[in-house]
């Protein structure tokens, strides 16, 4: 609901439609205007614990959905008919699209002009001839009111839809919001309806695989694709983008981290001109070069067709009743907004003698090509616009004029009334075609706004289908038996485990696991380090305050956080004694400077990127930590104030977060690989850590402050301690510190522990190589005692450098094996 978010009502005539959203449910109407507020405000932080966004702002941080509590109530008895409306003009244009790649008898007859099919941007040519029939899965229908109430039809969705992953998310956050309303409400559930369309996408395989493998074709960057990936987790299906796909042997396949696996079924949200740089769009980086090719042998489905974006042509609607005659033998349930094509002498002539009552369409609106509301232009911008539908009457049709449909939304004042839209859905197969019982309502955010802006400026609300017991239960049996079938029958089937993992997903999780890491340990440190600062800042030529600048020093060199040389109040050199004020303000931008490599805020950002980039892997849990963690990390005016307890949350949110990756992960590859990323990430922060602070060249008290500080941080001193009081005088602190957070295999800390976990991690995965790294790794850990590498300083120092080469060649032995892609596409062309 983004770029195709054009089919907007009109911005006159501005006429309330009364609009009863609040009185079938007593207990919403009974709602005072302040709890309603209220309401609203939790409803705002819902949708921020889930991370529902759209996008991001202009600083990059994600753009959160702006979601009002009170849903649109809508009677059994009104939604049945638009029901079975939907159900016929998602039939329709199935039809439609099979007569469009197939025989074209509409146009040979002359009952639809050419010029609107062939000659459509969205016709793809080398897509003729490739059946579709049944293969308009899910579709989408923008409706508006009439004069009348009734509903209309403002455009169809038919290339790739968007919106129903927003519903979900959606409905579930207006349930919580509502929860004794919702619970009491007798309503439809949207659950169905995603089992539906899974069974669906599962029954398009071809039939050369025994198990159908089906995967989503991303076509959005980072922080984009909210709808995809939470309609993809819904679904149960991999996300994946076109460099992770490649067509051999005739087939497409899909890069794992172990083999190389076919796929029968691509549901692309890629746009169709851009789904094959091989036969289509040249150059394209999002789509699969040989795609169309393989749907035309019949190796693998793509859902929806490429080529479907012929269907939401706007100029058809002029035509549908009498395709709808010819193809159904039916008259149109559902009616869409009047259309007049300018391609034909009568619509030209209606279209210029009312235009300024119109809103006029090109065939193919874009951002850049929009459609257009003329009342209000004025007189030089009408003429400029009708001078191109006389150059190209053919590509332009005018539409009418719907009144505006209004409903309330929650604000500071109360109810306040705003120009809405419904999107609906459907998921059609063989078996037939159901309805999502709801939709996505997309409002004005600003009152007076003629017509609602995109998804990203918009408020939406729920859609709530009160229940008809009797009628649901007659009209759903069929698809939801045939569903339970279907799914009985590859439970049957299906094997535990061996669930293939995209080499992109293992890579973001493994980051997702270090990232998430390396933010709790540099919160840990911190936490140490502001005690150290606290207690010795002002009291130069100490044993503290030596030991607090070699912390100090430390924690820079292991975030790699470099002052800032041109902020004065950071000018002073470490081995000098600092103001307060300064390292007060450098430990804050050490917490909350996302741009600065290293930091709190940095880690913590990118591993909710990681995160994201793999949601359909996560429980939703992730989200409601990840998002009350970015909250904590915004940067205020008293941050030196707050770091002890912001920097506590930070550990108290990361150690949720690897609780949640341990019980709620199963024991395969994507555990694996996100808990090889915490174990990597953990053992080279030690070390690190170890070569930052021990030295030779102290005094014996300044030595033990740095080690407490040390194990304080590495979670470690009450063992340390413990074992010091046990083995009385046989081993020096530093021997058993070394022992403890190097060679213990016990302690969750150590370096041996990590690199335990990791070969057990890695024996899930067929990283072999991986694997030899990392027992390369462990060959010093038991060649050496914690006895002479402390009491040899130079042993030491050479002993704690190869560890940490070793730790950082498993790493790049993952990142070059495990997460190898495909080289970029480039587009070759020989001399002409």
């Amino acid at each position: 609901m983004t770029a195709d978010s054009e089919s907007q009502p009109a911005p006159q005539p501005d006429r309330p439609t009364p609009d009863p959203a609040l009185s079938p449910l007593p207990a919403l109407a009974a709602m005072g205007v302040d709890e309603l507020i209220r309401r609203r405000e939790v409803a705002r932080g819902l949708v921020q614990d889930d991370g529902v966004v759209v996008g991001s702002d202009g600083t990059g941080r994600p753009r959160h959905l702006n979601v009002d509590p009170v849903p649109l109530v809508v009677p059994a008895s009104d939604w049945a008919g638009l029901e079975a409306g939907l159900r016929q003009r998602a039939e329709l244009l199935d039809l439609l699209l099979a007569d469009i790649y197939g025989p074209r008898r509409l146009v040979a007859d002359g009952v639809l002009p050419a010029e609107l099919v062939v000659g459509h941007p969205g016709f793809v040519p080398q897509a003729d001839g490739i059946a579709t029939r049944h293969g308009l899965c899910l579709t989408a229908a923008d409706l508006g009111r009439d004069d009348t109430g009734s509903w209309r039809v403002l455009a169809d969705r038919a290339q790739a839809p968007v919106g129903a992953g927003y519903a979900m998310a959606v409905r579930r956050i207006t349930a919580r919001t509502l929860a004794s309303v919702h619970r009491e409400t007798d309503l439809r559930r949207l659950r169905e309806f995603f089992d539906t369309m899974r069974i669906g996408m599962q029954e398009l395989a071809n039939g050369t695989s025994e198990l159908p493998r089906v995967v989503l074709l991303s076509g959005c960057a980072t922080g984009e694709a909210f709808d995809e990936v939470f309609t993809a987790m819904l679904l149960g299906l991999p996300v994946v983008r076109a460099e992770e796909l490649s067509m051999r042997g005739g087939r497409i396949w899909l890069t794992t981290t172990e083999r190389p696996e076919p796929v029968d079924v691509i549901v692309r949200r890629v746009t169709g001109e851009m789904a094959d740089p091989l036969d289509l769009q040249a150059g394209s980086t999002l789509g699969v070069p040989g795609l169309v090719e393989a749907g035309r042998r019949g190796v693998v489905t793509v859902v929806n067709p490429v080529g479907a974006a012929v269907l939401e042509d706007p100029a058809l609607a002029a035509f549908l009743e009498t395709v709808a005659a010819r193809l159904l033998g039916e008259d149109l349930r559902l009616s869409p907004v009047r259309t007049w094509w300018c391609g034909e002498r009568g619509g030209f002539r209606y279209t210029r003698d009312n235009l300024a009552d119109l809103v006029l369409s090109p065939i193919a609106p874009t951002l850049t090509n929009p459609r257009v509301f003329v009342r209000g232009l004025s007189a030089e911008r009408r003429a400029d616009l009708w001078a191109r539908v006389e150059s190209e009457p053919w590509a332009w049709c005018g539409q009418e004029v719907l009144p505006t449909w209004q409903l309330p939304v929650v604000t500071h004042e109360g109810l306040s009334p705003r120009a809405a839209i419904l999107r609906t859905f459907t998921i059609s197969d063989a078996r037939g075609t159901m309805v999502m019982p709801g939709g996505l309502t997309r409002l004005a955010a600003v009152r007076g706004c003629p017509r609602p802006p995109v998804l990203r400026d918009a408020v939406v609300k729920d859609v709530w289908v009160l229940r008809d017991s009797g009628r649901a239960a007659v009209e759903e049996a069929p698809m939801r038996d045939a569903a339970v079938a279907i799914g009985q029958s590859q439970h049957l089937h299906a094997t535990p485990g061996g669930v293939p993992l995209s080499a992109r997903a293992a890579e973001d999780l493994y980051w997702f696991g270090r990232y998430a890491e390396r933010a709790e340990s540099t919160a840990r440190l911190l936490l140490v380090v502001d005690d150290l600062v606290e207690d010795h800042v002002s009291r130069p030529g100490t044993d503290g305050h030596v030991a607090m600048r070699v912390l100090v020093a430390a924690v820079d060199a292991v975030t790699t956080g470099q002052r800032d040389r041109s902020d004065s109040s950071l000018s002073t050199p470490v081995g000098d004694d600092p103001m307060p004020e300064a390292l007060v303000a450098h430990l804050t931008t050490l917490v909350f400077d996302d741009t600065r490599r290293g930091t709190v805020s940095y880690s913590a950002r990118r591993a909710a990127r990681a995160a994201t980039e793999v949601r359909e892997l996560l429980s939703a849990d992730t989200w409601l930590v990840l998002s009350r963690l970015d909250r904590a990390l915004v940067r205020r005016t008293n941050a030196g104030d707050e770091l002890q307890s912001v920097l506590a949350l930070v550990v108290e949110a990361f150690l949720a977060l690897t609780g949640m990756g341990s019980e709620g992960l199963v024991r395969d590859a994507s555990w694996a690989y996100f808990d090889a990323g915490r174990r990597v990430e953990r053992a080279q922060e030690t070390v690190r850590i170890l070569r930052r602070t021990l030295s030779p060249n102290r005094s014996a008290r300044v030595d033990r402050l740095v080690l407490d500080a040390v194990l304080r941080s590495r979670d470690s001193l009450l063992s340390h301690r413990r074992r010091g009081a046990e083995s009385g005088s046989t081993q020096s602190p530093l021997a058993i510190a070394l022992d403890l957070l190097l060679l213990d295999s016990t302690n969750p800390r150590s370096v041996r522990f990590q690199l335990d976990r990791l070969r057990e991690d890695l024996s899930l995965t067929q990283a072999s190589m991986a694997r030899d790294a990392v027992a390369a790794a462990m060959a010093p850990l038991t060649a050496s005692g914690a006895g002479s590498l402390a009491e040899e300083p130079e042993h030491r120092t050479a002993y704690l450098r190869s560890l940490d080469e070793a730790l950082r060649r498993v790493s790049s032995t993952l990142d070059s094996t495990s997460f190898r892609h495909r080289a970029p596409q480039r587009l070759i062309q020989g001399p002409r």
